[in-house]
């Protein structure tokens, strides 16, 4: 310690470990003695505490003083607490040196704490390292593989489609223009089935009679259906020419279908004759209803023509409705001859209720003209009885006297009227009507032979 002294006297601070060696004090007393204000300090930047020369050279002074006074009275004394400070620096030196090998230890332990973690973030590293490298191997073997497999695919592909269009190509010829487009698409399937079993490594000759062989297979069974289906086309054409010509579109389309039914059960191998009686058959039902809808639509059209002038719509429909009610009851072998029978008594009574009807509108209508006539009449007459003084002068110009004269004589001609009489008689019908309401019973005599007038 004393060399320790020697050699740091012309240093301005010690460290704690220095300054409590020098003092014979330990660490934790040392830093005590600084926070109580007994030796002065300051802190480094770093934050480590630094003891002032200048503080512990006064410190160690103020000691040995001590000493010495304490010596100077008892040197027995004095001994023994040189003894008792020498144990004191001893236990104390004792507990800085264990202290130190304790920190020591501690900072060896860290230091190999530290190392051991280096070096296992370093095998991690390293093991990190190998990983990253093994999976960019597989990735890159994969990648490799998957490159492989596409260009294996897309060589498969381009083969596939290739001879796919060799086929469709081939299908586009005029020869196989008849095939429809559901055909087409089964006879594509078929051979694109065919394609997809093959590789690219096989013959291509090979590959192309296979192609053909399956193409025949595929249109063998459409060709015989093709041929089947011209042959009841064409005998379907030569039956429809046995309707008559003036067939309806509806009947038309009825007789297609039934000769088509009627062929559906043949095979392939039946005879063409036999197919034609069928067919003949199948729309000879159909001919016949076409000959009974045109004689039924000549009888109606007859029945409508017999009708007198003068009848309406209505009548002529109300005609042929109840014609074709007659008709519709009459057998399928009826000629026109008992069609005109069966409907004439139809006819006449239309024919009849047609005139009547007209005679009761011409009736009518007369009836209105003479009303018309007869009111008209109403002026001169009172004229004639205003000339002859039955009436006098005020009651001939009084228009609303007059108007009620015309309503009366209204009231009465349409009352009494038939329609059948002459207008001289509806003319004195007028005079006597119009006598009874003014004169009642009594009435004048005229210049000419009548009574006179007395009101």
């Amino acid at each position: 310690m004393k060399n320790i002294s020697k050699n740091r006297t012309d240093l301005e601070s010690y460290s704690v470990s220095e300054a409590a060696a020098v003092l014979g004090v330990s660490n934790p007393t040392l830093k005590r003695m600084v926070a109580e204000g007994r030796v002065k300090a300051y802190r480094t930047p770093g934050g480590h505490l630094r003891i002032l020369t200048e503080s512990l050279n006064a410190m160690r002074e103020g000691e040995r003083l001590s000493r010495r006074s304490v010596a100077d009275v008892s040197p027995a004394l004095q001994i023994r607490r040189e003894h008792l400070q020498e144990l004191t620096l001893e236990v104390e030196e004792h507990r800085t040196r264990r202290e130190l090998d304790r920190l020591r230890s501690e900072e060896q332990d860290k230091l190999d704490h530290r190392r051991a973690e280096a070096e296992s973030r370093q095998q991690e590293a390293a093991q990190r390292q190998e990983e990253i490298e093994l999976e960019r191997e597989r990735l890159q073997r994969q990648e490799a593989e998957e490159q492989r497999q596409r260009e294996a695919e897309q060589q498969l592909a381009a083969f596939r489609s290739r001879w796919l269009h060799v086929a469709t190509e081939f299908l586009k010829n005029r020869t196989y223009a008849w095939l429809n487009p559901i055909q087409r698409k089964e006879v594509l399937e078929s051979l694109e089935e065919v394609i997809e079993s093959r590789q690219p490594t096989d013959d291509h000759r090979y590959i192309a009679t296979v192609i053909v062989r399956t193409l025949q297979a595929a249109l063998e069974p459409f060709e015989a259906e093709r041929k089947a289906q011209e042959r009841r086309q064409r005998l379907t054409e030569a039956a429809l020419w046995r309707l008559p010509g003036s067939a309806t579109e509806a009947e038309r389309v009825g007789a297609i279908s039934a000769v088509r039914e009627a062929l559906k059960c043949f095979d392939a191998t039946a005879g063409e004759s036999e197919m034609r009686v069928a067919a003949q058959q199948a729309i000879e039902p159909i001919s016949r209803a076409v000959e009974r809808r045109l004689l039924e639509d000549r009888l109606l059209s007859w029945a409508v023509i017999r009708l007198p002038w003068g009848a309406t719509d209505h009548d002529k429909a109300r005609v042929r409705r109840e014609c074709a009610e007659i008709l519709a009851d009459l057998p399928n072998d009826f000629t026109e001859n008992e069609g005109r029978e069966a409907l004439e008594p139809t006819i006449q009574e239309a024919i009849k209720d047609i005139n009547q009807r007209k005679s009761e509108k011409d009736r009518l209508a007369r009836k209105s003209t003479l009303v018309q006539q007869g009111i008209a009449g109403v002026s001169s007459y009172l004229l004639d009885l205003r000339l002859q003084g039955h009436i006098p002068a005020e009651d001939y110009s009084n228009r609303e006297f007059a108007a009620e004269l015309q309503q009366e004589i209204r009231g009465a001609l349409e009352t009494e009227l038939s329609g059948s009489e002459t207008p001289a008689q509806v003319k004195e019908k007028v005079g006597q009507i119009i006598d009874h309401e003014l004169f009642g019973d009594s009435p004048p005599k005229s210049a000419h032979g009548k009574r006179k007038a007395h009101r």
